[in-house]
Order: C-alpha cells, then structure tokens, then sequence
C-alpha cells in the first residue's frame, strides 16, 4: 500500500547525509482523552518508516498495564476487574509493540508516571501522598520513591523491547484508564525545582544507566516554570549529570504552540540534548480543517517575533535579533537532536477532519528539515507539493495559500494592538467571556478601529486564499484539490465569522450599544453560519463544524451565549 510512497520519498531521504541528520526523528498521535483513537495513517508503522520516521511516541498507557507483583504478589487481586483490564491493555501493547518493532520503528511510548492502580492507592495511598492532598504523590517520601522505581521496572520487565520513554508531568489526564489515579510529584514554585531534580535522577537512574534506555522528559508545564523559564531550566538541568540516554523534551514557543509568544529561550541553553516538540494541527488554530503552515513557524520563527513580545503583546520594540526565532537558529548550540511532530492531536473534541493535507504537509516539512537541518524548509514544501502532484506553478499557488494562512490566522484570531486570550477559540469553541480583559483594553486606549481593521484585514486575506484554490489543478488528483479547495472555504467562512464575532464584542462591551452596528454583524453571522452548514453537507473532505458553545460546551460566555443577548437588544 505504502510502496509507491516509499520509492518517491527515498529519492529524497537517500540524498540526507548522516552528518546533517537528527538522530531522534519521532512522531505522535495524541488521541482526545476519552475519545476512540483517531484513524489515521500515523499509526501505521510501516507508513511511518516509509516517511522516513525512525521513532513513534504511542499514547499506550504503559504506566497502567502493569501489576505491581515485583511490589507484593497480587496487590492488584487476580481475576478483578481492576487485574483484567491491566492484563488485557497490556495484551492489546504487547501486539502493538511487535508491529512496530517489525517495521523497524523505535517506540517510546508517552507516558504519566507515578500514576499507579487503585489496589496500590487503597494500601499505600498515605505514604506517597501530599498532606491534604489523597492523589497528588509526594516525589521526596521514600515509599513514593520506591513504588517508582518498581513501576519502572515493572513497565521494561512487561515491555522488553521498548526503547525508552517519553515521560509527561505537566498534564495528567486518566479519562482511558478506569482504574487508576495519580498525578504529577512536582511542587510549586522553589519547591519543583528540587522535586523535578529528584524525580529526574531517579529516573536517569533506572531508565538511562540501570536498562540503557532513552528518557525523554518533557519540561510542559503552566505558568513562569520548568518549560519556559531559562532560570528555572537550568537550576534543574545544571544539577542533573548529562547521560547520552537523557534528552529533554521542549515545546518550540514559551507558552504552548501558540502566536504572539516568543521562541521558547530555554532552547539551546545549558548542558543536555533537547528534541524540540510542534504540533502539526493545533487546535487553538483549526485542528488541519483549513490551511495553516505552522511548519514555516517552527523552522524559521513566526512574522511577529522580530518584534519583542512580552504576555501576548506588542512592546512597541523590536525584539533582539541574537535571539533565536526558530529552531534553526540554535542548531550551532549543539544541543539540538531531534524533532517529535504530533501529526494528530492537542486539546479536545473537533473539529475532526477527514483529509490531512494540512496535517500532512506539516508534518513532513519539520520532520524532513529535521533528517537534514542543511535544507531550507522552501525546498522541503516544494518537495511535498511534488509528491502530491502539484509543480510549477500549481506548487507556487500551494505555497501562496500556505504563507498567507500564517497571517490570516494570527490577524484573524488574534491582534496587534492590545492584550491578547490566546485560548478564547479553540478546538471547536468560541469563548468570549474569557476576552473580557482584551475588549476593556482595547476599548480604553482607543484601538477598537485599527482591531477591526485587521480582522477585515484577515477575512480579505482568506478570501484571497479561497481565490486561489479554486485554480489549483492536480492531474489525477481530483480529491487533493477538493480538499485543498473546501479546506480553504471553511477557514474563509470560520475567519469571516471571527470579524463578526469582534465586531460584536467591541460593541456590546459599550454602555450604549449601536444597534445599527449590531444588526448587521448578526445577520453577517446567521449567514455566515449557513454557509458553513451548507458547506458541511457538500463534501466529504469538509471537517466537523465549529459549534456556538464555550469550551467543553459550556454556554455560558460562549458566543452563542452573547448573540442571543444582543438579539435582544436589536428587537
């Protein structure tokens, strides 16, 4: 199946010469939290091998598909519910882990450790908790510490042929695994430097010198912290001893895969190799329903930061140009080893797309730089636009809908001239309470028209990207250019409704609303919604819809919410 894809992509990952390869090229699908697994041609190890992948990151559980015997003989009862389904999720691994391991895929599997069963909470549960806290494991109490080093060897005693593991601490979500609880052992503010060091070299320990297997910690966590703070990174990092076996695991942007942040700065500083995380479907901007390039972003570094940017907004100063923009500029550090690509996955629920162009296209082109760092990620686009049929300048209308969707959407969802809630869209949601603070700020200094501006500056570009999709022509390729084409529609229609959504917010947030500005901003959005239905039901390429509804369907501050309110004013 894959054959044809192979033989074209070896013509251009034969030329990659060792000495300008990553070592880590990896890939994840990151399904929703208690949601069926994506379907989708990432979890095919042989398509991954065929795409020059050497590495895949499974969200596998493999934390949770063990039974603590090398702890105490059937803690967890035989024949329990509880011992069935950790049997049974670790048939269902084990199968998996073959596959891969044919395919000749390294594995390293994501993974939330001291997340233990609840046989281990209801004896244990008081000598490795935080006081007050019957969930939150205490990294420094010496039964934390010994029930971790058993999960460990539990988890390579079951799964031998793992190759290392990929450790999360930030987020822990157990929506798939019914039986267990647990939780990240870090601490606050100082106290989470020395937590992270201690969990870290016990860890290092275990994985990297004891077994000889790789540890990727990932630094992901909120706030001023580990992942985004360079004073923190080191306090922590400079205490750890390097191992080769030892990589962190570092998003590309100080705050998430977001605009209108800078380059993470604890990129390429101190002593350990760093694998550089992005996203390929972001779903703060889409989820791959319409175009976005975020691959230009992560290789280069995003149009906004040569601007200085300090908590989502413009300082009015340009930013310092020895400052790396993107992960190009650090590879004279040395510290960079690898690229780790989400082509699926990041966040919640929809929308949920039916082609991967997008996805796809950004996948490759990280993944690409990253089996040869010598290559601009120009020639790399090019290079995909050619497997899919696209030359000349079917290509260079590509790459126009590509560079122009990197504005439309951070001008569209964002702006330039005050403070900035990032996540007030995002996955399929419209949350427009959360932008209380940015409509004051926006209508206190006087910015309210220059904003607007750039939404109708946004809606023009999307336009113009429709535009050019409709001349995209691809010999044989009548689904690609249907997908390209409705994908362009639907980010034309979700930006148009942005623009009105704004112009709704700026005006409602006044003591006296203008009703002859509110009017015509909800019959744009009524129609506006319409056509978007309409397109749903014209293709099969079309993904899932937006919903009116605040995060997680709430309805409260959603945008749904607000129309309803204004509609009757306008009565």
């Amino acid at each position: 199946m894959f054959r044809n894809i192979a033989l074209l992509l070896l013509l251009f990952i034969n030329r990659e010469t060792a000495a300008q390869s990553l070592p880590f090229i990896m890939d994840m699908v990151y399904n929703n939290p208690g949601e069926a697994p994506f379907v989708t041609k990432y979890n095919n190890p042989d398509y991954l091998k065929s795409a020059g992948f050497n590495a895949m990151v499974p969200k596998w559980y493999v934390s949770c598909a063990i039974t603590y015997d090398n702890v105490q003989k059937n803690i967890v009862p035989l024949n329990s519910p509880e011992r069935r389904w950790i049997d049974s999720t670790a048939t269902v691994i084990e199968r998996k882990l073959a596959e891969y391991k044919k395919a000749g895929i390294n594995v390293y599997p994501f993974t939330d450790l001291i997340v233990f069963p609840n046989s281990i909470w209801e004896k244990y549960g008081d000598s490795i908790s935080t006081k007050g806290d019957a969930r939150k494991p205490d990294i420094n109490r010496p039964m934390t510490q010994q029930l971790l080093r058993a999960q460990i060897a539990g988890i390579f005693d079951r799964f031998p042929q793992l190759d290392g593991i990929v450790l999360r601490f930030g987020e822990t979500y157990l929506h798939d695994t019914p039986f267990h609880k647990g939780g990240s052992p870090i601490g606050n503010g100082k106290q989470g430097i020395q937590d992270h060091i201690t969990f870290i070299n016990i860890l290092r320990d275990e994985i990297c010198v004891k077994r000889n297997k790789k540890l990727f910690y990932r630094t992901w966590d909120f706030g001023y912290n580990f992942h985004n703070n360079p004073d923190y990174y080191l306090a922590v990092t400079n205490a750890i001893a390097p191992h080769p076996n030892l990589i962190f695991s570092i998003k590309y942007q100080q705050g998430d895969f977001l605009r209108m942040t800078p380059f993470n700065p604890t990129l390429g500083i101190g002593k350990h190799k760093q694998i550089v995380e992005s996203e390929s479907a972001m779903e703060v901007y889409g989820k791959g329903a319409h175009p976005y390039y975020a691959a230009y972003g992560v290789i280069n570094g995003w149009p906004e930061t040569k601007y200085e940017i300090v908590d989502a907004r413009f300082t009015g100063k340009l930013n310092n140009p020895s400052n790396p923009r993107g992960i190009k500029d650090i590879l004279n550090k040395g510290l960079l080893c690898g690229v780790y690509t989400w082509s699926r996955g990041g966040g919640w629920t929809g929308p949920y797309i039916t082609s991967e162009i997008w996805t796809d296209l950004n996948t490759y082109v990280v993944s690409h730089w990253g089996m040869n760092t010598s290559r601009s990620e120009e020639k790399i686009f090019y290079e995909f636009a050619a497997l899919h049929g696209m030359t000349g300048i079917q290509a260079d209308r590509f790459r126009q809908i590509a560079m122009l969707s990197i504005e439309a959407v951070r001008k569209g969802q964002c702006n330039s001239y005050a403070n900035n809630q990032v996540w007030w869209s995002r996955d399929q949601f419209f949350s427009v309470s959360v932008n209380k603070d940015v409509i004051s700020d926006i209508l206190k200094e006087n910015v309210a028209d220059k904003v607007l501006a750039e939404k109708a500056e946004a809606t023009g570009m999307w336009k113009q990207i429709e535009d050019i999709s409709k001349n995209i022509t691809i010999p044989g390729g009548d689904s690609t250019v249907e997908a390209i084409r409705v994908s362009c529609t639907y980010g034309r229609i979700k930006y148009a409704l942005c623009e009105q959504m704004w112009i709704m917010m700026l005006e409602y947030a006044k003591p006296n609303p203008d009703k002859n500005i509110l009017a015509p901003a909800v019959q744009k959005y009524d129609q506006l919604w319409a056509e978007w239905r309409a397109l749903k039901t014209s293709s099969k390429y079309c993904a899932t819809l937006y919903t009116d509804m605040g995060f997680l369907n709430e309805r409260g501050g959603s945008i749904g919410e607000m129309v309803d309110a204004i509609r009757k004013v306008i009565r």
